[in-house]
C-alpha cells in the first residue's frame, strides 16, 4: 500500500493507510469520508472507486503537510509535480 511514501498515494484508502501508519486517529464522517485526526489538526479524505483527481490529491497533501503527518518540502515538491 502506501505506508511509506505520500507521494504514491492515488485512492483515499492509500492516504488512510499512510496516516494510520504515521499514527493519526482515523474516524469515520459522513458517507464515503473519512477523519484523519492528529494533535495539530484534522483533514478530511474520501474513500470513492478508483483513483482520486490530482486536484483532491494536492488538497489532502497539503492538509497532511498542515496537521504534521508530511514535511513541507515534500509537500512542495509533490505538489508541484502534480500541477504538470
Amino acid at each position: 500500500m502506501c505506508e511509506k511514501k505520500l507521494e504514491t498515494c492515488r485512492t483515499g484508502k492509500e492516504f488512510i493507510s499512510y496516516a494510520e501508519h504515521r499514527g493519526a486517529e482515523i474516524r469515520n464522517g459522513k458517507g464515503s469520508h473519512f477523519i484523519i485526526s492528529t494533535e495539530r489538526g484534522q483533514a478530511v479524505v474520501p474513500v470513492h472507486p478508483g483513483d482520486l483527481g490530482k486536484g483532491l490529491r494536492c488538497k489532502i497533501l497539503k492538509m497532511f503537510t498542515l496537521i504534521g503527518l508530511a514535511m513541507l518540502p515534500m509537500a512542495c515538491l509533490i505538489a508541484a509535480l502534480i500541477s504538470q
